[in-house]
């Protein structure tokens, strides 16, 4: 396979890892959270770091390029920076020493720069997801949340997220405070809806679709 062709999939598989890596952290947000320009920038950051380290592997460490090599470090490259190319580095490096020095520091940049690239798409999402709860306990009472919750936990199909979300509804109506027990509520809401179902929502003054 061309050289060309396997970083071209390094690249490719960087950007999965990069795209998994939201969906973890942002679950129901992943959409907005992928077209943030932060998030943009981290793939971008993945993707320069995938390439340093198909680099390394193969100038430094003198492994010889292949389709195996290119999937491991496109979908591993993080696990590698960390381990100091440990997988790697089994099957012989002259240059130790240099190798170490090199993948702490990576390592350290890398994740340097994704913390904080991380933690302004999280303020950005934070802060819009406050604002649509406000709009949703300004719309609708406690009462009407509370309700809704109930109906749609109860059509659940994944029994282990219904006992989960169920478990959830039950402990927020049990607390006493009326402003902390609806903003719970609203919460509880935009962690199983959309923020474009709950925008409709408030447009129709209407959780029923």
């Amino acid at each position: 396979m061309p050289s060309s062709a396997l970083i071209s999939l390094v690249i490719l598989l960087s950007l999965v890892l990069s795209a998994y890596e939201v969906f973890k952290i942002f679950g129901r947000d992943f959409g907005r959270a992928l077209g943030n320009r932060f998030t943009l920038l981290v793939g971008f950051l993945n993707l320069i770091a995938a390439v340093v380290v198909w680099g390394v592997i193969h100038s430094l460490i003198g492994i010889q390029p292949s389709l195996l090599s290119a999937v491991v470090t496109g979908l591993t490259f993080p696990t590698l920076l960390r381990s100091r190319f440990t997988l790697y580095r089994s099957i012989g490096s002259a240059q130790a020493d240099e190798v170490n020095e090199l993948s702490l520091k990576m390592d350290e940049i890398y994740h340097t720069l994704q913390r904080a690239l991380y933690r302004e798409v999280n303020l950005q999402l934070t802060n819009a997801r406050l604002e649509l709860s406000h709009k949703l306990r300004e719309c609708f009472t406690a009462r009407q949340l509370a309700d809704y919750l109930a109906d749609f936990i109860g059509h659940e199909r994944l029994p282990d997220e219904q006992r989960k979300h169920q478990r959830q509804l039950e402990e927020i109506l049990a607390i006493e405070d009326a402003k902390i027990r609806h903003r719970q509520l609203a919460n509880l809401l935009l962690d199983l809806k959309t923020a474009a179902e709950m925008k409709a929502a408030i447009r129709r003054k209407d959780l029923n679709s």
